[in-house]
């Protein structure tokens, strides 16, 4: 079984995120408890990842397979 890239799942992930973010990032201007900083670093984190994984060209991908 090969998994592949799936452009919705990637859209859902970064919406995902951003909601995540900018929810800790209003809770904390609304609230200023500073709780709200765990999804705020933490959406910044995986943003991190999301962007060293899909605009990083130094490890290019093998070609795939042809068998099924």
């Amino acid at each position: 079984m090969r998994i592949g890239w799936s452009w919705p799942a990637f859209v859902l992930y970064v919406l995902a995120l951003s909601g995540m973010t900018l929810g800790g990032f209003l809770g904390l201007v609304e609230y200023g408890h500073p709780a709200f900083l765990a999804p705020v670093l933490m959406g910044l984190f995986f943003f991190y990842i999301t962007w060293k994984i899909v605009a990083e060209e130094d490890g290019a991908l093998p070609p795939p397979s042809r068998q099924r």
